[in-house]
């Protein structure tokens, strides 16, 4: 669709600042696309959509494909919350154990692979596609449903993985990068991109002055049920910010990964 910019969007309550601001007044020439991380990821390798927050291992796995806008992204100050390992066990109990790993999230299970074999030395019997009816050790979530079976308790031991990968590395986490494709650098799209990303960055900072108005909006559009003053709280956990910092530990993880740590930024 030419001069018409394909946007990713993530309805989970992390991603409200970055969106909340276009749900009732979207810009016109900015189509949204619903999805999870890894269907974003999967629609920025086809094509489908230009940019998107998307995990940040997508980036290192494609990155011929992308630059990264360094003005925001999505990790956490000590915790993020909505990333977490549920589990019957200690983690350093947890070899030839069998765990669940959600498909919503490349980055996360990556993270608990890296974590598992190089901070806590295991190695699980890793299990993916439908949980129910399956007898698992520990399971792995993100994003409001993490938030929620974390209110519920059902677990003998949670571990956060940005808490776990800050104690280890002594850096933030960045679950989650703004990807963009490089065609959408030429042929018309710039104006559009660079106007959206100021947009962007006003919606965040529109939401870290109105919290609860943003969220009130949000809610109208992605019903999560979760208590308010949960929800309230967790953004005191996340942090929207790209700083040196960031990139540093970005570049950590990637180097733990086997991959290059070259960035690329509009």
């Amino acid at each position: 669709m030419e001069h018409f910019l394909t946007v990713g969007r993530i309805p989970f309550l992390v991603c409200a600042p970055f969106f909340h601001r276009f749900l009732d007044n979207p810009p016109p020439k900015i189509l949204f696309l619903d999805g999870n991380p890894s269907e974003q990821n999967r629609r920025l390798r086809d094509g489908q959509i230009m940019l998107s927050p998307s995990s940040s291992i997508e980036y290192a796995k494609n990155r011929e494909n992308y630059v990264i806008c360094n003005r925001f992204c999505t990790s956490s100050t000590l915790e993020i919350r909505s990333v977490k390992l549920f589990s019957k066990y200690k983690w350093e109990n947890l070899d030839k154990k069998s765990v669940h790993l959600t498909e919503e999230s490349d980055t996360s299970a990556t993270l608990l692979k890296l974590l598992s074999s190089l901070r806590f030395k295991v190695c699980p019997v890793w299990n993916s596609g439908n949980f129910e009816g399956g007898s698992y050790d520990a399971r792995l979530l993100i994003g409001d449903r993490a938030l929620r079976e974390g209110s519920e308790n059902k677990w003998e031991y949670s571990y956060d993985l940005a808490s776990v990968w800050q104690e280890w590395q002594g850096m933030p986490f960045v679950f989650a990068l703004w990807i963009i494709r490089k065609e959408a650098l030429g042929g018309g799209f710039l104006p559009l991109l660079e106007n959206y990303l100021n947009e962007t960055e006003l919606s965040i900072r529109d939401f870290k002055e109105n919290r609860r108005e943003c969220l009130q909006k949000w809610e109208k559009h992605y019903h999560h049920g979760l208590p308010q003053s949960l929800v309230s709280d967790y953004y005191n956990a996340v942090d929207y910010s790209f700083t040196p910092e960031h990139e540093k530990s970005l570049k950590k993880f990637y180097e733990l990964c086997g991959m290059p740590a070259e960035l690329k930024s509009l």
